[in-house]
């Protein structure tokens, strides 16, 4: 994290800060937006972009995990988002919820963190009606990202998965470009997180055997 303060500093920020600490603790959303409350007095854009640690296998039956990363993936993006809002109402600024596909279309081995996505999809697409019809001039964008070359994104899924992952400096921008210009969605990469909303609508179970087919599955152990 000081790293990441540093390069925010020598790319022309003004300031950066980081608070350290988990979306475990409940209380931790509001923490960090009374922070940034008490650092610069205001807040423009809320990117949202945790995760809570899962696995990539057959659902295992573990109830208690599913209710675990709900908190972490999902009430906790919910929480500070209800932190943020007087001052993102003040700022007319933005909120950017980074999702998945896996919150669009279901997938094998994800079950736990696809159900958060879904979760998100759902929550956010209910408040951003609610807010054109209060006459809220707060922006939300649902980010869909597809495979994405991250540290622990390849390492937890490469040996099943048939793709290439696309650039995470290239999604990154996306991520702030499309907030900053207040779009409904980003669908990253482009063609073919396009092709899965399309084909869902179309041929859901053509879609379905495309996506078994991504998968090598005898390296997947239960």
């Amino acid at each position: 994290l000081p790293q990441v303060v540093q390069q925010c500093l020598k790319l022309g920020a003004a300031s950066a800060r980081y608070v350290s600490g988990s979306m475990e603790d409940t209380t931790f959303p509001e923490v960090v937006v009374k922070e940034a409350e008490n650092t610069w007095g205001g807040l423009d854009m809320l990117i949202l972009n945790h995760i809570g640690h899962t696995y990539f296998n057959y659902f295992n039956g573990d109830v208690g995990h599913v209710r675990k990363l709900l908190e972490i993936n999902f009430l906790s993006y919910v929480a500070m988002t209800m932190s943020a809002l007087p001052m993102l109402k003040e700022s007319e600024g933005s909120v950017v919820v980074v999702s998945s596909m896996a919150g669009k279309a279901g997938a094998p081995f994800t079950a736990p963190y696809s159900a958060t996505k879904f979760a998100l999809d759902g929550f956010f697409s209910s408040l951003r009606h609610e807010f054109i019809i209060d006459k809220v001039n707060v922006s939300i964008t649902l980010c869909i990202l597809g495979y994405i070359d991250t540290e622990n994104a390849v390492r937890a899924v490469s040996h099943a998965i048939r793709d290439t992952p696309a650039p995470k400096e290239e999604c990154a921008l996306e991520i702030i470009k499309s907030g900053a210009l207040r779009r409904r969605e980003l669908h990253y990469p482009s063609q073919a997180v396009g092709s899965l909303l399309l084909l869902r609508g179309i041929a859901p179970d053509f879609l379905d055997s495309l996506i078994r087919s991504n998968y090598k599955v005898e390296n997947i152990r239960r």
